[in-house]
């Protein structure tokens, strides 16, 4: 709880300065509006370390940071880290190196260096791309689905795993081949003329990660309330509970704060890309109601509204406003804040469109339009009265939280930092709807020391990629001068990778570069995927599949023969290709589909149990990273090769010679509609009574009317229930392919 302080200190210690909270005109020329999704950093465990943008210093990763284009992750041995991008989440297991080469609206392009990434896209819009570049391929999925790459220690081999859905993989000199459901394909050159084709292997410990994660994700109580493009309303189920309130709708009210907790006091400050200052909070639930929808003081408790749920969501650094000193100024005094409530109107510090500013307004709250456009008229001109406007939280006791101006510049943390204020001498405050302090090199992350790094080999790797991505975003002392000229005002998409000028150059200096994007072999014409169907790749060998001495069938020699360099049927070895550097030497991945030659076999059903467990799948300090669902973490559902009208004895996990059959199941059967329970119905936004278990259909509430667009979208069936085990020997565990929902259109 906020205590008072004397009048005295507070306008010594509490006034900020006029600079802060000036409001320079937006550049209306030349606007280029921010992407309006991020990725969220959702779970971590172990040793994650991350780099900003533009930067080369490993600091610890930190929970619920937005990633942008740019940012690089790598998971340390055992560690692993989970992302989520709208529908889609990203997993990585250890020892891997990861990196946004491109993410905006239409395109989300990673390159993985090393080690295990599972993708899993639930809703694929028109146009837009998912696209992972490896050393050996580039891999863009074409299907909504769930997928595995892997690549090798020493980055000479990539396995494509498709477990749903199918993709597209592309290599040097136009290869390109379509990698269908059910199938597990290792590439062993950039020319993708030494490959391997199998069914899926047999789940390994990430898998069952995944699994997890996605059932949590599945299952989500949050799910129909909120917009499914809304980041991380999954981790709301465990850390609060939903309620109808007849002036707001749905709101859902935390209950593990402690007590005087108002929103965005609890986590810290940091300067993101396009985005400018962003919150950054410390609950495993704070993303989504610090990033859409608003909040709002009921019954003396807080809630959090989350706005509409048709339309896709727009991200937001911080839905906030800043308060001032309401008597005089002065230079590096603290800086106030406090969250908007329903029907406040957002004003991003970044410069935007008028349909930016309508959009990212109506589709986080229930405002009127005609009001959103008479602000933008004064917002684009610079000159917004923020006294003259009606704040639903200005006055509210406790909802003002402020910290020096050093601590918010530092990225320090804002629990340990705030400074008691008073509500009465707040309520004649100057307010503005950014605070226009410059940051520094500090604001990019906590100076927190990464724990484990990658070593520059890996990093420096050349890598195939199917879509050429933007040139790479420029080092913050190339951006700090242009940065200091506008303070708190970032600058846009194009700017962050123009070269900057030094301050005081003299006519006709060089100015500072920025290198072409290292690396990066793009294979196809004009930069861009091929949208036309890819061939197939031929059937393997039946007796390929048996024998783990087999050699790799290609396309250039498909007979089976003896071969000396694969000693075990995941030990991957590439005659045809340079030896690895010294430096480059090959890792042991406990998780990998690539087994080192000395280990253990590869894990499966019946040995995962006595094998040591190596990465815990959640913390056991956070409730709600752990499964929720009461149903088997296995995925015997998504493996087996065609659907089956009575679930199997589980016998089939013991077979001893797996009889796999050599052609991918039917792709109909996976575009066939799945029975699925009917999900309750979303309630209308201003609905009376609650009906959280079948609600009526719920309509937009003044949303904007919305242009259709071409959706697919992809869920995963109930699991099965299964029969008791039995103590014969049974057959080998396969996949079954998942049935998929027909595609729908839907408003975006």
């Amino acid at each position: 709880m906020f205590r008072p302080i004397r009048f005295a200190v507070l306008l010594a210690g509490m006034a900020l300065a006029a600079s802060a909270f000036a409001q320079p005109a937006p550049d209306t020329q030349n606007q280029a509006d921010p992407p309006t999704r991020v990725a969220r950093l959702a779970f971590i465990h172990g040793d994650v370390s991350f780099v900003p943008a533009g930067e080369n210093d490993w600091v610890e990763a930190q929970l619920n940071r937005p990633l942008i284009t740019g940012d690089k992750l790598w998971t340390d041995s055992n560690s692993r880290a989970s992302l989520e991008i709208g529908t889609s989440a990203i997993r990585m297991d250890q020892q891997t190196s990861f990196d946004f080469l491109n993410l905006d609206d239409k395109t989300a392009q990673m390159e993985l260096t090393q080690g295990a990434l599972n993708l899993r896209v639930r809703r694929l819009y028109d146009g837009q791309v998912y696209e992972v570049d490896t050393p050996t391929l580039a891999f863009v999925v074409n299907r909504v689905g769930e997928f595995r790459i892997d690549v090798q220690p020493n980055g000479t081999s990539t396995i494509v795993t498709v477990i749903h859905g199918g993709g597209d993989v592309y290599g040097e000199g136009g290869a390109r081949f379509s990698v269908e459901e059910g199938q597990s394909v290792t590439f062993n050159d950039p020319q993708l003329q030494n490959y391997q084709s199998n069914n899926l292997p047999p789940p390994d410990a990430f898998d069952d990660f995944c699994s997890q994660r996605d059932q949590r994700w599945d299952n989500s109580g949050s799910r129909r309330y909120v917009s499914e493009d809304v980041i991380g309303y999954q981790d709301l189920d465990d850390n609060g509970s939903w309620n109808d309130v007849p002036e707001y709708g749905n709101v859902w009210y935390p209950t593990s704060v402690q007590v005087g907790w108002s929103p965005y006091h609890n986590g810290h400050w940091g300067w993101v890309g396009a985005y400018g200052w962003t919150w950054i909070d410390d609950a495993p639930w704070g993303f989504a109601p610090f990033h859409y929808g608003r909040w709002a003081y009921i019954g003396n408790r807080w809630g959090w509204c989350p706005g509409p749920v048709g339309v896709r969501p727009y991200y937001a650094p911080a839905l906030v406003a800043f308060v001032g000193g309401g008597v005089g100024f002065s230079v590096g005094g603290p800086i106030g804040w406090f969250a908007l409530g329903p029907r406040d109107v957002y004003f991003p510090s970044y410069r935007v469109s008028r349909g930016y500013f309508t959009n990212i307004n109506s589709r986080n709250t229930v405002i009127n339009n005609t009001v959103i456009n008479n602000y933008y008229g004064n917002y684009s001109r610079g000159n917004v009265n923020y006294g003259q406007i009606n704040y639903a939280n200005r006055n509210i006791a406790g909802a003002v939280t402020a910290v020096p101006a050093a601590a918010f510049i530092g990225s320090r943390p804002v629990a340990g930092a705030a400074i008691a204020v008073n509500a009465r001498t707040f309520a004649n405050a100057r307010v503005s709807g950014f605070a226009a302090v410059a940051p520094t090199r500090a604001s990019l992350a906590p100076a927190i020391a990464a724990r484990g790094r990658p070593g520059a080999a890996v990093l420096n790797r050349p890598i195939v990629a199917a879509t050429r991505p933007p040139a790479p975003v420029a080092s913050f002392a190339q951006r700090q001068t242009l940065l200091d000229k506008n303070p708190g005002r970032p600058l846009n998409e194009r700017e962050l990778r123009a070269p900057v000028v030094a301050a005081g150059a003299v006519a006709g200096a060089a100015a500072v570069g920025i290198a072409a994007r290292r690396n990066v072999n793009v294979v196809t014409q004009h930069g861009a995927p091929v949208r036309a169907a890819a061939p197939a790749l031929p059937a393997r060998a039946g007796a390929a599949e048996l024998n783990p001495h087999a050699a790799p069938v290609s396309r250039a020699n498909p007979v089976t023969r003896p071969a000396t360099n694969v000693s075990r049927p995941n030990a991957i070895t590439t005659p045809n290709r340079p030896a690895a550097a010294a430096t480059e030497q090959p890792r042991h991945l406990d998780s990998s589909r690539f087994a080192h030659p000395g280990a253990s076999p590869a894990p499966t059903r019946e040995n995962a149990a006595q094998r040591p467990v190596q990465v815990a799948p959640a913390r056991a300090a956070t409730p709600s990273e752990g499964a929720r669902s009461t149903a088997p973490a296995n995925r015997q559902e998504y493996r087996k090769p065609t659907p089956q009208p009575v679930a199997p004895p589980r016998q089939e996990y013991h077979q001893a010679t797996p009889q796999r059959e050599t052609v991918a199941p039917p792709r109909q059967e996976y575009h066939q509609p799945t029975p699925q329970p009917a999900a309750p119905a979303r309630q209308e936004y201003r609905q009376a009574a609650p009906q959280r278990e079948a609600a009526p259909p719920r309509q937009e509430y003044h949303a904007p009317v919305q242009q259709q667009r071409s959706v697919q979208e992809y869920q995963r069936p109930a699991p099965r229930q299964e029969a008791p085990r039995q103590a014969a020997p049974a057959p080998a565990h396969s996949r079954e392919p998942e049935k998929k929902d027909d595609d729908k259109k839907h408003g975006g």
